[in-house]
């Protein structure tokens, strides 16, 4: 049976047999010269591999490509989402739907608005006659704005909402929203494909 190739130790064969015998100066001037090539070659490699691209600061104008009227493909004439900017510098957005099978449908009310330096989502959801909020009085769904790129956006939950996320992607005359949310302490994803509506 072959025995286990054992792998060098880089100090096995330290000091090399051509510092052997010099004086301490010369080991030093070997040493920073094979510190500094090594790290070169590390630099080189690490160089060679495509960095991630930087995603855009959030701000409201960045935010624009939003607006706009989207329906539910699954679901066309029972579910609508609209965004508008509104004066104000604020992303004003309604949307409600009604499932299909006859379940009570609902109507939600958001906004986007900066708050310092940060972009925030505040969102309710109500019953179809507005009687009742979903949310506690003084407890909205909040979100905070922590990614954006040219055609997508995500907000990352805050509060009570700590932990969920909300991601919206535009595709030219589609958008995607995709809600990761806490049911109960488990995850739950729930997506919704949507296509611009002719204004």
């Amino acid at each position: 049976m072959r025995a286990p190739m054992r792998m060098p130790h880089p100090k096995d064969d330290w000091p090399p047999p051509a510092l052997e015998g010099r004086r301490p100066a010369a080991r030093a001037r070997f040493t920073l010269r094979h510190a500094a090539l090594t790290m070169a070659l590390v630099a080189a490699v690490l160089g060679s591999y495509p960095r991630a691209a930087a995603a855009d600061s959030c701000t409201l104008a960045s935010l624009a490509w939003m607006s706009g009227t989207w329906h539910d493909i699954t679901n066309p004439n029972g579910s609508q989402e609209r965004w508008v900017v509104a004066p104000g510098a604020v992303l004003m957005g309604s949307s409600w739907a009604f499932p299909p099978g006859g379940k009570p449908g609902f109507a939600e009310i958001m906004t986007v608005r900066a708050e310092g330096d940060a972009i925030k989502m505040v969102l309710r959801h109500f019953d179809v006659g507005l009687n009742r909020a979903w949310e506690e009085r003084d407890a909205p769904m909040l979100f905070l704005a922590t990614q954006c790129t040219a055609h997508a956006a995500v907000f990352e939950g805050l509060g009570a909402r700590e932990g969920e996320r909300l991601t919206y992607e535009r595709n030219d005359s589609s958008l995607q929203i995709t809600g990761d949310f806490l049911h109960e302490g488990k995850p739950m994803r729930v997506q919704w494909h949507m296509a611009r509506v002719a204004d």
